[in-house]
């Protein structure tokens, strides 16, 4: 995703889903909401970022 995606619904339109809370992301794939798939990809980013991070620190304290 190289554009940053924007919601269109709701109490967070017009803020990027990068900006989302998790919740509300995660209420719309539980939900199944049509825009669902841009959600998944956001947390999905989110626990990358997440993995990478902790991977890096591991290798730092070796």
């Amino acid at each position: 995703m190289n554009e940053e995606q924007i919601c269109d619904f709701g109490i967070h339109a017009g803020e990027p889903y990068s900006k989302l809370p998790a919740c509300f992301l995660n209420w719309m794939v539980e939900t199944n909401h049509k825009k669902r798939s841009f959600a998944k990809n956001e947390l999905n980013r989110r626990e990358e970022a997440v993995l990478s991070s902790r991977n890096t620190a591991n290798h730092t304290t070796l």
